[in-house]
């Protein structure tokens, strides 16, 4: 059986060493698609495998070096970040194996590609994005992700509408919906709120959300954690009424429940950069029925109806719903009809497995 390595070098935690975001999750279903196919081994820092207690039984190296997610860092702290970094990718890149598959990347994955090349590894990749950016930055970035992605065998691509052409790749949601799972929180009756989940960082308009949900007055719970305490007492002194701000982390029946029992899901991403590249959050909208709202560019970019606006003064409310000056009261029960052929055709695990299975042994 080939042998294969799934990679995760960053280990984002917060100050009590527990894993920030979606890494533990993308590995548990990852290795659940291919584990049959494939002999696994788990190389990530000690946060990342502490939350991941269903893949025990597969083989697990850990890796020295984790990244302590806060605001503020120091220009110090942030060189040292990426020193780590590509540390710990090093140490992969030296393992014995067939295949390499890193399935939480971001830039400095890219620039180390780029600069070091593969050491003659077989390299998979899954790519949340499909370019970096404009202005003289974003086109040099550009520049170092193309010449990286020579380096690589296979891109995994999590947007449905991307496209490469340095390298094969295939179209694999960030999730696939398990019904055991989600089914329980899809709720025929919804509370008359929206929900704005995960941890607002500084790339989301959450400024822009709260001033927008206060003129509007429609209930919004904003659920998640702020590393930028500051910011967390601004928003709660700008917020309405019908504003709940919670900085916090949510357990996953948390999470599931309250996105499940609400009517939206606010996603304040910025189009300029979620316009081409995808949202865990969003998907898993889709598989608990629950509306997303964003801006159009978001929506179409992640193949996703919802409430659509091209500016936060387009949203509206309207006989206790949510909508925009362009669309419109939006009849619920017709998206909750796409989001039901979206889970059985795009989020469906078994096509995911034999699609991902056979890319891999092609590589």
């Amino acid at each position: 059986m080939e042998k294969l390595i799934l990679a995760e070098y960053q280990g984002r935690r917060d100050t009590e060493g527990k894993a920030v975001g979606h890494a533990p999750k993308v590995l548990e279903e990852y290795a659940s698609l291919i584990s049959e196919d494939f002999d696994i081994s788990i190389f990530a820092p000690r946060p990342i495998l502490q939350a991941t207690g269903k893949t025990g039984r597969l083989h697990a190296k850990v890796l020295p070096h984790s990244i302590l997610m806060k605001s503020r860092n120091s220009f110090f702290t942030k060189i040292w970040n990426k020193i780590k970094m590509f540390a710990n990718i090093n140490i992969v890149l030296k393992s014995e194996a067939d295949t390499i598959w890193f399935f939480n990347t971001e830039y400095y994955l890219m620039l180390y590609l780029a600069l070091f090349g593969n050491r003659k590894k077989r390299i998979v990749c899954t790519l949340f994005m499909e370019r970096f950016g404009t202005g003289l930055m974003g086109k040099l970035k550009q520049l170092v992700f193309e010449r990286a992605q020579k380096r690589m065998s296979l891109i995994i691509s999590t947007g449905q509408s991307f496209n490469f052409k340095k390298v094969p790749y295939v179209f694999i949601p960030d999730y696939y919906c398990d019904e055991a799972e989600y089914a329980p929180y899809r709720k025929t009756v919804r509370l008359k709120q929206a929900v704005c989940l995960g941890t607002q960082g500084p790339e989301k308009q959450v400024e822009e959300m709260v001033e927008a949900f206060t003129r509007i007055g429609y209930p919004l719970i904003i659920a998640g954690r702020f590393y930028d305490k500051d910011r967390l007492e601004k928003l709660k002194a700008a917020a309405g009424e019908n504003i709940e701000i919670r900085d916090e982390y949510l357990s996953r029946e948390e999470y599931l429940s309250l996105l499940g029992k609400s009517s939206y899901v606010v996603l304040p991403y910025a189009p300029s950069q979620y316009g081409t590249q995808t949202s865990g959050v969003l998907q898993e909208a889709v598989f608990s029925d629950t509306v997303p709202v964003s801006y159009s560019d978001v929506l179409n970019g992640n193949g996703v109806n919802g409430i659509g606006f091209t500016d936060w003064n387009d949203l509206k409310a309207e006989d206790n719903s949510l909508c925009s000056s362009t669309d419109g009261v939006v009849y619920l029960n017709e998206l909750r009809n796409e989001y039901n052929r979206l889970r059985k055709e795009v989020y469906s695990k078994d096509a995911m497995k034999e699609k991902l299975c056979e890319a891999l042994k092609l590589s």
